[in-house]
């Protein structure tokens, strides 16, 4: 059974906490400014994607030529995941490396178990405010102005949008762990191991990963040979399942 008991607050430390509010908000601004200009004529750096029920199946035609996503949802109800997750497997499985946040708190326990069950993409929980998608480390998908009192998303392609998405990628993905339990807490990782540990589990690449994480696959190398280390595991496989074993069995 799921745990139906909300999540702590005090998981998360009021640091992370502040870290992503600022960030979101920094992003919330300059998408505000967009969709000004989108409103008044100006824009030359956005533009909308579509709108209202037409959102979905443009994400899905347009999800056939990305390569790489980044994406946090602050909210999701279950009718709407059932909707995407095969949409989302169906990019995987064609080669798309995803990673999803969704916030914890926010998301009531049927959905995250709906999430947690999924078994292809690498799914997260955390702390999120802001609602974007990262799409090949170029395109930022934000929500857009109403048009006809119907919601939009809007494609933004700036250098300065995309410094901001990333800070505020970073800063939720301080806060996030595994979707199908707590976050690794051994000691001998780090944050970003841990973040590591839990793409490793994934099957994604050491590029990957650092593409991911947003540092050098050199850094990715180092973090992965501490972890077998540490665990004394010969590949990376052996590690995330000593690592899951000690999930399963804490006292052991």
């Amino acid at each position: 059974m799921a745990n139906t008991q909300p999540w702590p607050r005090g998981r998360f430390a009021q640091a992370q906490r502040a870290a992503v509010m600022d960030a979101g908000m920094a992003l919330w601004a300059v998408r505000g400014r967009l969709c000004q200009a989108l409103e008044d004529g100006t824009a030359t750096d956005c533009r909308i994607g579509a709108v209202g029920d037409d959102v979905n199946p443009w994400l899905l035609e347009e999800s056939q030529r990305w390569s790489h996503l980044l994406s946090v949802r602050p909210t999701a109800t279950i009718e709407e995941m059932r909707l995407s997750l095969p949409n989302n497997r169906a990019m995987v499985l064609r080669g798309m490396e995803m990673v999803s946040i969704f916030d914890y708190e926010r998301v009531d326990a049927e959905c995250r178990q709906l999430i947690a069950d999924e078994p292809v993409g690498q799914y997260l929980f955390g702390i999120a405010e802001v609602q974007v998608k990262i799409i090949d480390r170029e395109d930022v998908l934000l929500l857009g102005p109403e048009r006809d009192g119907d919601y939009s998303v809007m494609v933004v392609r700036s250098p300065q949008v995309f410094e901001l998405a990333m800070r505020y990628w970073n800063a939720v993905m301080l806060s996030a762990f595994d979707c199908g339990h707590e976050r690794a807490s051994e000691p001998m990782l780090t944050e970003r191991q841990g973040r590591v540990v839990g793409l490793m589990r994934s099957g994604m690449t050491d590029e990957a990963i650092a593409r991911t994480l947003d540092v050098s696959v050199r850094t990715v190398r180092a973090d992965v040979a501490h972890i077998l280390d540490e665990l004394q595991a010969r590949s990376r496989f052996s590690a995330g399942f000593l690592l899951g074993q000690a999930k399963a069995h804490p006292g052991t």
